[in-house]
């Protein structure tokens, strides 16, 4: 049953599996108890945000776990607006292909005190970073994903710092490095941005647990209050083993990159190669620079929810878009935004490969893709 949907979610790590099976049992202290038992969550999780931090160029007390990205690109938008001094009207500047999590927080703020500007992308789903720097002229706060979760394209986050700070050099930068961080070195991607948001499952890791990571000073307003956890920015009882999970599948990925970046971009490219050859399907993202694993293509003349049912059906997993929309066949605003025609996006299918993605994996989903678009033509 090949599994082509890595930027949904990703089977955990036996790494992870490792670390976490025999604390199930025991590790149910609270982070916050002073007893031996809360203390000894206190130190798993502590643990935790140390390793995260360190991969992050972030101190320690820069990581703030969440309940997922979600909530972490959530979080940004309130968060740095609320802690703002300023007694006007706030700016946030975004790309028009950014995560719904970013671009509907960012508008619902619209309701109340802060105007949106997205900044529109080539057709290959790249920003330039002179139009984000003239759009951010005072702006509150600037978030751009470091790799789009639909097409894989990767963006110039150094050239975007740089040029954002020197228009508006008291900006708030921020980027949703989800699905960047199983292949890209975060310090160094990082590079002049304040906060990232991450995602344990995408990683390996376990869901329901992500972070916001502050690599300065920047002042952000708690997200949930009434008990002071995580430097009282987040009320609720941690999950000490949620965290270590996090930490050891960012661990393993970081240890793995190198190795994992040549061996899933090569099965990419024959996926790729065997899809053009047998159906006449074609990249999206041809020419730019795009993570690993992404291979999101369009099928000339078919319908991508026909194709995914068949699919289904024929035991190969894959998505139309974004797996957080509503049933993941919803029109993609990012497919829009990159100047598809309409007929191109009705066949438009996203491939992800991860970590656990096999050269077998790709045989068979070569082979179910040929059988089915050939019966459905």
């Amino acid at each position: 049953m090949p599994y082509l949907d890595h930027a949904a979610t990703t089977s955990v790590r036996p790494e992870v599996l490792a670390a976490v099976e025999p604390l199930l049992a025991t590790l149910y202290g609270n982070p916050s108890g002073g007893h031996a038992i809360g203390r000894e969550a206190r130190r798993v999780l502590d643990e935790a945000r140390e390793e995260i931090a360190d991969f992050c160029g972030a101190p320690a007390q820069g990581v703030m776990f969440t309940s997922g990205g979600t909530e972490a690109d959530n979080w940004v938008i309130n968060g740095v607006l609320d802690a703002s001094a300023t007694s006007e009207q706030h700016r946030i500047v975004t790309t028009n292909i950014e995560h719904k999590a970013i671009l509907e927080a960012a508008h619902k703020r619209e309701k109340w005190d802060a105007l949106v500007v997205e900044v529109g992308v080539d057709g290959l789903g790249r920003v330039d970073p002179h139009e984000m720097a003239d759009a951010s002229r005072g702006a509150t706060l600037v978030s751009v994903m470091a790799a789009n979760n639909e097409l894989g394209t990767i963006q110039d986050l150094r050239s975007i710092a740089t040029e954002v700070r020197r228009v508006s050099p008291g900006t708030v930068l921020h980027t949703d490095a989800v699905q960047a961080a199983p292949w890209l070195d975060l310090a160094e991607l990082t590079q002049g941005f304040d906060l990232l948001t991450l995602s344990s499952h995408k990683l390996g890791g376990l869901k329901g647990t992500g972070c916001l990571v502050s690599r300065t000073s920047v002042k952000v307003a708690p997200f949930l209050v009434g008990g002071g956890q995580e430097l009282g920015l987040r009320a609720g009882t941690q999950d000490a083993i949620g965290a270590m999970a996090m930490a050891v599948a960012l661990r393993t990925a970081v240890a793995e990159r190198d190795e994992a970046t040549s061996r899933i971009a090569m099965l990419r490219d024959r996926f790729l190669a065997e899809l053009a050859k047998s159906t006449g399907a074609t990249s999206t993202a041809q020419g730019a620079t795009v993570l690993p694993g992404h291979a999101h293509v369009v099928f000339p003349g078919m319908v991508a929810e026909e194709l995914l049912v068949a699919f289904d059906r024929a035991d190969l997993q894959a998505t139309a878009g974004s797996s957080c929309a509503s049933g993941a066949t919803e029109s993609s605003h990012v497919l829009r935004a990159i100047g598809l025609d309409r007929l191109a996006v009705r066949g438009a299918v996203r491939f992800t490969l991860g970590h656990a993605t096999t050269d077998l994996d790709i045989d068979e989903a070569c082979s179910i893709i040929g059988r089915v678009v050939a019966q459905l033509r």
